[in-house]
Formats: structure tokens, sequence, C-alpha cells
């Protein structure tokens, strides 16, 4: 008789009841992210980012369309060769002779460096003899050379400002 109760026990339980559950609960989960995909797509959330990428490279093709149009309006301006004594130690003369060209945005700045140029070469004849020969030897001297000469140039022709120093010929003897 205790085996008929067991009988009658399982017969009581409702089969597959936690199978039921799980598969109601994936159902439910299925279609809220389906109603939310949904209702992401329909308020944008994708076309956003859509958006986000074509203005980004619109906004990248217009800096693009800057650069190119400065470098339309840059100027040269030649400056005269430049020979001074470079600083020695010893009994030896040693000379540096430059060729430089200065880049500037535009004729109204290149006409007013023309003008100014007595001020800039003084400025750089005071630098230049100053300097030694290990000091401007290699491409870690003539890196630092041009970056003190475009500091100096800017300080010498302010508010005009010179892009850059660019060195043409170099040579040390």
């Amino acid at each position: 008789m205790a085996e008929m109760k067991t009988e009658e026990d399982e017969a009581a339980k409702p089969k597959g009841g936690k199978k039921k559950l799980i598969l109601i609960g994936a159902l439910g989960i299925v279609l809220l992210l389906g109603g939310g995909g949904a209702a992401a797509w329909f308020l944008g959330v994708f076309g956003a980012a859509e958006e986000a990428e074509v203005s980004a490279e619109a906004a990248a093709e217009a800096a693009a369309a800057e650069r190119a149009q400065r470098r339309a309006e840059m100027v040269f301006v030649d400056m005269p060769d430049v020979l001074v004594n470079l600083h020695s130690i010893g009994q030896r003369n040693r000379f540096l002779k430059l060729k430089v060209a200065l880049e500037v945005a535009g004729e109204a700045s290149a006409t007013r460096v023309k003008s100014l140029m007595p001020r800039v070469m003084d400025s750089f004849q005071a630098y230049l003899r100053a300097l030694t020969v290990d000091e401007v030897s290699g491409p870690g001297g003539l890196h630092r050379l041009k970056e003190e000469l475009t500091a100096r140039v800017n300080l010498a022709l302010e508010p005009v400002r010179v892009e850059d120093v660019l060195i043409k010929e170099m040579l040390v003897q």
C-alpha cells in the first residue's frame, strides 16, 4: 500500500511545470527585447549614430578644405643669406651659413615681414653667434635650430605670425 501512495503522489504532481515557466519567461524576454529594438528604431536611436558618422565625415572634409585653402594662401619670404662666426672654444674659427625662407599666411603678412626684415636679421645674428658647432650638428641640432629661429622671428614680428622657418641650405665650416 505504501507503493500505491507514491504512485498517487506522482500522478497528483503536474508534469512540465518548470519547463512551462522557463518557456514563458524566455518568450517574455524575446518580446521585451523585440519591442525595445522596434521602439529604438522608430525613435531614431540607430539613425542618430549614422547621422553622427555623416556629420563627423563632413567636419573632416571641411577641415581638410580649410587646410588646403590656408596652404594655397601661404607665401614664402626669402631672407638674405646669413653668415656668422660660431662660438668656438679653440683657436680655429667656425662659420655657419644659412639660407632661410619664412612661411607666412598671405601677401599682407609677407609685406609686413619684408618691411621688418632688419629686425629679424638682428634677432637671428644675435642668436646664431652664441651657438657652438655641437649645438647645430645632427638632426636634433637642426630641429632645435628651426624651433628657436621660429620663436625668435615671431617675437620680432609680433603680431604677424610666421608659420614655419624653412632652412633651404645650411653649411657649417
